[in-house]
């Protein structure tokens, strides 16, 4: 139950990522949307108190009340918006600058002056209230991209643990030493036992142990180093027909289908032999435990392997 609950919120994690997504970019494009229409605001509102001043036309008229009335309907989306630091609100200035503006076309002559300092505060209050609105955008943007780029991590560490997890259950080799591991092992005992006692034949297993790599005589990269060469010293001196694995940390474990108690043994002796005159560059040396048992057609596997592990 534990593993599909592993996989479970493995896939939980992925389709999240993928309901995210969208809105990660609708964020990103709104944003951008709302600086670029707040970028023109700016230089429309800066644009009317220099065009009041110098207006001349009915062109120039017309193109101030279009900037006002984009103004307005600006405004009106921003009108509770703490970030306006004028003496008053926005939409008083903005009503402030349009009086004035209606009463002034009317004798371009006249208020010019008073129209022009009206719409060059409310410009440059306009232009402080989009600087700091725009840095809580992007400061928002960054928090949301570092708090994406965590979660992306997150998710890379736990998909890569889980596979590793997986890796190693459906794994058949031990990782330091590419001999096959304890799962492996039995699998085949079982067979090899099942055989035995269909055909009659003999069955014997080898267990070596290290009896000294516990105990902090060796620290973890000599335990590995020994573990290398002990297998390959094992690899070297049995047959293609032997199943040869690391059974755990301090054991190794060989499989002998069809051999009897005198080639068993005939095995450890040549092990003995060459463990003994191999020279492992640690110290102290390992020492080895021997053990060779001959399988017994009225035990079951697990008996076999308590037997020949004690």
């Amino acid at each position: 139950m534990q593993k599909q609950w592993s996989s479970f919120r493995i896939t939980l994690l992925l389709y999240l990522v993928v309901l995210i997504l969208p809105f990660s970019f609708y964020f990103v494009y709104s944003s951008f949307e709302t600086i670029k229409t707040d970028t023109l605001i700016v230089r429309q509102s800066s644009w009317i108190p220099g065009a009041i001043e110098h207006t001349s036309n009915e062109n120039d008229i017309l193109q101030i009340d279009k900037n006002l009335n984009n103004i307005a309907q600006w405004a009106k989306k921003n009108a509770d918006s703490k970030l306006y630091i004028g003496a008053k609100s926005l939409s008083q200035d903005l009503s402030d600058v349009t009086a004035c503006w209606s009463a002034s076309k009317k004798d371009l002559s006249a208020q010019k002056g008073k129209c022009y300092d009206l719409a060059e505060n409310m410009a440059v209050n306009i232009e402080k209230m989009v600087y700091l609105k725009q840095k809580e955008i992007i400061n928002v943007f960054y928090i949301s991209l570092l708090l994406a780029m965590i979660f992306t991590l997150l998710l890379i560490y736990f998909v890569r643990v889980y596979i590793h997890r997986q890796m190693k259950k459906h794994a058949i080799h031990d990782h330091d030493t590419d001999l096959f591991n304890q799962k492996f092992f039995l699998a085949e005992l079982q067979t090899a036992v099942a055989r035995a006692k269909r055909e009659n034949s003999p069955l014997s297993i080898f267990f070596l142990s290290v009896t000294n790599l516990k105990g902090g005589i060796y620290d973890a990269k000599q335990q590995k180093h020994l573990a290398q060469k002990i297998a390959h010293v094992i690899s070297m001196s049995t047959r293609d027909s032997d199943t040869v694995c690391r059974y755990d940390e301090e054991h190794f474990a060989i499989l002998m289908p069809m051999a009897d108690r005198e080639a068993a043994l005939h095995l450890e002796t040549r092990l003995k032999t060459a463990l003994s005159h191999y020279e492992f560059h640690v110290d102290p040396q390992p020492e080895f435990d021997f053990i060779t048992t001959q399988f017994d057609n009225s035990e079951t596997e697990e008996s076999f392997i308590t037997r020949s592990k004690n």
